[in-house]
C-alpha cells in the first residue's frame, strides 16, 4: 500500500480524534458538540482501521472509506441545519472538508487496489 494511504488514513485519525476534542475546548452548542463527537469518534475508528491495513499493506475498507468520506460531508453540511453561526460554522466546514478529502482519496485508492487484485487473481 502507498505511503499517501497511510498519511491519509493517519491524517484522518488525527482530525477525529480532534473532532472529539474541539467542542469541548470551544464551547460548542450542545447539539453540534456530541454530534461533532460521535463523528469524530466513528472517523477515528475507522480511518485507523485503514491506517492499520495500509500499514500491513493490506487494501484499505473502501466501504469505510466512503463512510469517512460521508461523515465528512455530514460536517460540512451540519452547522447550517443546526442554525451555527461564526468559528461553530467555520470550522465544521474547514475541517469537514479537509476530512471528506483525504476520506475520498482512500475510497478511490480502495476501489482501484480492488479492482487490480481482483483482476490479477482472475489471471492467475
Amino acid at each position: 500500500m502507498s505511503t499517501v494511504a497511510r498519511y491519509t488514513a493517519g491524517g484522518n485519525v488525527v482530525l477525529g480524534c480532534w473532532l472529539i476534542a474541539a467542542p469541548f475546548a470551544f464551547g460548542t452548542p450542545a447539539i453540534s458538540r456530541w454530534t461533532d463527537v460521535l463523528v469524530g469518534l466513528t472517523v477515528a475508528l475507522v480511518a485507523g482501521y485503514n491506517y492499520d491495513r495500509a500499514r500491513r499493506r493490506r487494501p484499505l475498507s473502501a466501504v469505510g472509506a466512503v463512510l469517512v468520506t460521508v461523515l465528512g460531508l455530514w460536517l460540512i453540511v451540519e452547522p447550517f441545519v443546526f442554525g451555527l453561526e461564526g468559528p461553530h460554522l467555520w470550522h465544521d466546514v474547514v475541517w469537514g472538508t479537509i476530512v471528506a478529502g483525504l476520506g475520498s482519496y482512500d475510497a478511490y485508492i480502495a476501489t482501484i487496489t480492488g479492482r487490480t487484485l481482483s483482476f490479477q487473481s482472475a489471471i492467475e
